[in-house]
């Protein structure tokens, strides 16, 4: 049976898509929305589970790439339904869509089920706020080879769109887990990796201390940095070198910074 093809922006489906921007919705439905063609290919390859596909051919690039998703999308065991331009464009997260969207099933990982490399690279984030710089930071751990992220006291969600537009798809690509900060440190600590604290009080730039070991980058809130928690237990603290007015950089700038500083180091040697 082909797919049907929704025309009108009244239709419950389309209220219940547009209802998932908000967290509330969500959680209550464990569900979210996944736009994009590259997204959707990459968070489908990682095994998210999609339960309704919606499709717009009108706003396809019409290279063989989408094509070829397009067709798969087709074969797959989620509905299909096809939207009119109007209608995907009013359920759509984005300026310039591509006709391509999903509603998936949430997911959750546990501190247990990190299965870790032998001298791993793992980043904690604590109370970051902005969806784009966590989307951001989630893209960078993925080209540096982090591990996990471990989240503490999260103040926006992974299933956000704009994290996942921010992360260009790659969301899913590395596990991140949500956990207290207690329940953080007792797993580093049984795991022997040692934690590292972006402060601007720091004494040490992060490139004087030894990233080649089991290691934790500890990065705080946009707003007011790592709380006293971490600031106090880390192994060590570190800094970046500010040399103008400005006293701290962007969350996700500080993060790639030290991540790539990691992963020279461990390069290197």
């Amino acid at each position: 049976m082909p797919p049907t093809t929704i025309d009108s922006l009244q239709n419950p489906r389309i209220k219940r898509i547009r209802g998932l921007a908000q967290k509330r919705q969500r959680d209550r439905e464990g569900l979210f929305v996944l736009e994009g063609e590259r997204e959707l290919e990459r968070g489908l390859a990682s095994g998210v589970q999609a339960t309704q596909v919606c499709l717009c051919p009108e706003l396809f690039k019409h290279d063989e790439a989408s094509e070829v998703l397009h067709q798969s999308l087709l074969q797959g065991t989620a509905p299909v339904v096809y939207l009119s331009r109007k209608v995907f464009e009013h359920v759509s997260y984005r300026e310039n869509p591509d006709g391509f969207l999903a509603t998936c099933k949430t997911f959750e990982k546990r501190l247990e089920d990190l299965v870790l490399s032998r001298n791993p690279m793992l980043l904690v984030l604590e109370a970051v706020e902005k969806p784009g710089n966590l989307g951001t930071i989630l893209r960078t751990a993925d080209a540096t080879a982090v591990d996990a992220i471990i989240l503490n006291d999260p103040a926006t969600d992974l299933f956000n769109p704009n994290v996942i537009r921010a992360s260009a798809g790659v969301v899913f690509a590395v596990p991140v887990v949500v956990a207290s900060s207690e329940e953080t440190l007792n797993f580093l600590k049984t795991k022997g990796i040692q934690t590292l604290a972006t402060t601007p009080a720091a004494e040490d730039l992060y490139h004087q201390v030894s990233l080649e070991k089991p290691t934790a980058l500890l990065m705080g809130s946009e707003k007011d940095g790592l709380s006293d928690f971490w600031i106090q237990r880390a192994d060590r603290q570190i800094r970046m070198p500010m040399l103008g007015q400005a006293d701290s950089l962007n969350v996700s700038t500080s993060t790639a910074i030290v991540l790539y500083e990691a992963l020279r180091q461990r390069w290197l040697n």
